[in-house]
């Protein structure tokens, strides 16, 4: 009997990257902390394996031929009948697109690799599979921490290089409207987000509010990525959970100048950075909520159970409990997932589900936005620092 539950299925001609993606797609699901026993790698060799009744993920990898004959055709139509996520890794760049890929995946979004940007791109695709088993948040959030008088024009790069590459990407001069108040945004947007760039050029802890940003980043456990300007290595937020430094040099600026922009290989390796900390920000961040809430229930005497997909369950009152984490700010669709989710692996209908989330930062009118989904919905949202409360109520 199958003892997996999620499949990752790769088709088509390999150019040298399938086990690369495989090694580093493992290495993040032991990030998270979940079994690596229930995945099941399937290719060709093993497709009889294959079951449209578990959550699947398929790569297509596609390199040029002139002769259009594409392999493992059967095998990949039987994937798209069955509706599952599918993404075309290309070789070269999307103008071969399709050259690259059978007909039937013209409609499909791709992503193509070559080796300049390989390591960066194997990040992506495995961050790609992750999401589409929703293991990690599509949320891909990342806050930048920065001086303006110093790292602007760097600030501004980022931005928009991070956008291109499919992150939701605050800096306060392009993300906060002028109606807001500034600050409790400032914090709602940390809040949420999943990594801080921290641009440490030689002035950036002479700031309070650059400090700030440093100290309720290290607080909600965020991954940060701290790129220091040459010559200013002496800085390294010991207090932070998951940290990623990163030493600039005078020549990875334009014209060799540090009040310019970056060129492109500093930027695609912060890029693969940020990309390679999101599984373990989001276990680290999971983790500290679970935890926190099994010691809080074990001292009111409640005896709480963690199974192999971090769900949390408890008899409260005479009823069963599941709880479910919730990394940052929950919105309607964690309410959605978290009940089909829960229905799926327990196979059994709960009355009695609570979403697991931390409030620190998050502003009053997203608070009254969740009460007013819990007077709506069977499923409760239930913030970590009101446990106390609730386990004595």
């Amino acid at each position: 009997m199958k003892s997996y539950c999620y499949q990752l299925i790769l088709l088509g001609q390999d150019f040298g990257i399938k086990d690369e993606i495989i090694e580093i797609f493992r290495k993040r699901v032991e990030d998270l902390g979940i079994f690596w026993k229930s995945f099941i790698i399937i290719d060709s060799e093993n497709f009889e394996e294959y079951t449209d009744s578990s959550p699947a993920f398929c790569i297509y990898l596609g390199s040029k031929k002139n002769d259009k004959n594409f392999t493992d055709l059967d095998f990949l139509t039987q994937v798209t009948k069955d509706a599952s996520l599918l993404l075309p890794v290309v070789q070269g760049t999307l103008d071969n697109f399709g050259d690259c890929i059978p007909e039937l995946l013209n409609n499909y979004n791709g992503i193509s690799l070559d080796e300049e940007d390989r390591s960066q791109k194997i990040e992506q695709i495995v961050n790609n599979i992750l999401e589409g088993f929703s293991l990690l948040r599509r949320n891909r959030k990342v806050f930048i921490s920065y001086k303006r008088d110093e790292s602007t024009n760097v600030a501004i790069q980022l931005y928009e290089t991070l956008e291109k590459h499919g992150f939701d990407v605050f800096l306060d001069t392009h993300s906060i409207r002028k109606s807001e108040p500034f600050q409790d945004e400032l914090w709602h947007q940390m809040a949420d987000s999943e990594i801080v760039i921290i641009l440490n050029t030689s002035d950036f802890l002479g700031s309070y509010w650059t400090k700030q940003e440093l100290a309720i980043a290290s607080q909600l456990l965020l991954g940060i990525v701290i790129i220091s300007w040459p010559e200013h290595t002496n800085f390294i937020p010991n207090h932070a959970q998951i940290s990623y430094p990163l030493l600039l040099q005078n020549s990875d600026f334009e014209n060799s100048y540090i009040y310019s922009t970056l060129k492109q290989r500093p930027l695609s390796k912060i890029i693969e950075s940020v990309e390679s900390i999101r599984a373990r920000t989001l276990a680290s961040r999971r983790d500290n909520l679970i935890s926190n809430f099994i010691k809080m229930a074990e001292e009111e005497g409640y005896q709480a159970y963690l199974d192999s997909y971090k769900i949390i369950s408890m008899v409260k009152n005479g009823k069963d409990i599941i709880v479910v984490p919730a990394v940052g700010i929950p919105k309607s669709l964690n309410y959605e997932l978290s009940s089909s989710f829960v229905e799926e692996i327990k196979k059994k209908k709960f009355e009695n589900i609570f979403i697991l989330y931390d409030a620190t930062c998050v502003r009053d009118f997203w608070l009254r936005h969740l009460k007013w989904l819990d007077s709506s919905l069977v499923i409760k949202s239930l913030n970590i620092l009101e446990v106390p409360a609730w386990l004595n109520s």
